[in-house]
């Protein structure tokens, strides 16, 4: 991996630093301007349908996110001789945080669901970035294949429990961004407008249910690495909710809404869980046993979840009102 060959492709120069967030791709940022990604191969089958897929949405999705730009031959993106693939985004000064400020869940809520309201009106389909993603049943099925190679009797336990209780989501699918976490989002530095959306790269179609359930697990798993960090807070989830409602506008499915924070805490939690079994292969860690410690975070999350659902009707009945 030589970031400083893939920044000669853009005609970039600057000192390169590694940024530190994500646990997929490898980013950097060149000179203070760019921002040079590459993209993990490993996980996604053909890195390039990532950038058709970006491409065909973007006239919806407008100024909510930030485009690929073409390298010196105006390409897409450039690889590499050993097949790796690189792109590069404008740096949009901002700032990020993996945990929100109280001021910030509305405005949160506000983007991401503005943008899957676009989303809604995008007729065409889009190419699979990752097969069977958001698919519990295949996520369950990888578990049970290696759930033998390691210790996690208690977490075995509650997923056996748990899938018990997993009900599909079929009807009503859209476009959705797939991984609707707080850091996947920018604001500005000196305000409190949520301005841009990033990582499209899970793009795909499916309820918009798991977007919004996403995005409230997110909000209340702190840096999912401790269950320490997991809690349910009534007060924020309604701001976020206020926030998602007022764009995308009015939901028929409020049950399905309301049970989707504990769906897919449950999933990821899976996968956490899975990924601890199979050598640390998909989620990158710094130390050995941290993928169980994020998976024991979001069954503590999926718990609580599971408990509040009446009171997340409610609030999303009140806020529709």
């Amino acid at each position: 991996m030589n970031p400083e060959v893939a920044a000669k492709q853009w005609n970039l120069d600057g000192i390169i630093k590694r940024v530190s967030r994500g646990r997929i791709n490898s980013t950097f940022l060149v000179g203070g301007t760019h921002v040079l990604q590459r993209i993990n191969g490993g996980i996604f089958p053909d890195p390039q349908a990532l950038l058709r897929n970006a491409e065909k949405i973007a006239a919806v999705a407008d100024e909510l996110i930030v485009q690929h730009l073409p390298s010196k031959h105006g390409e897409p993106c450039w690889s590499d001789q050993d097949g790796e693939v690189w792109r590069v985004y404008a740096h949009v000064p901002s700032r990020n945080f993996d945990v929100l400020p109280d001021s910030l869940l509305n405005p949160a809520g506000t983007i991401f669901g503005d943008l899957l309201s676009r989303l809604r009106t995008f007729d065409g389909e889009l190419e699979t970035s990752i097969p069977g993603f958001h698919d519990i049943h295949s996520y369950l099925g990888q578990l049970d294949a290696v759930r033998a190679l390691g210790e996690a009797d208690r977490e075995l336990e509650y997923v056996d429990f748990r899938r018990e209780r997993v009900v599909d989501s079929k009807d009503n699918t859209q476009i959705i961004h797939g991984d609707c976490k707080v850091n996947n989002l920018l604001f500005d530095p000196s305000t409190d407008k949520a301005i841009k959306v990033v990582d499209l790269d899970t793009l795909m179609r499916g309820s918009a249910s798991w977007d919004f359930g996403d995005l409230i697990r997110s909000i209340s798993a702190g840096t999912e690495e401790s269950t320490l960090e997991a809690h349910v807070s009534d007060a924020r989830v309604g701001e976020v909710v206020r926030g998602f409602l007022s764009a995308y506008g009015p939901i028929t499915e409020v049950e399905e809404y309301a049970a989707a924070p504990a769906h897919m805490s449950f999933m990821l939690g899976t996968r956490f869980l899975t990924d601890h079994f199979d050598g640390d292969r998909y989620f990158g860690v710094t130390r050995p046993g941290e993928n169980l410690e994020r998976a024991q975070a979001q069954f503590a999350l999926a718990k609580q979840f599971d408990g509040s659902v009446e009171r997340l009707r409610e609030v999303i009945s009140q806020f529709m009102d």
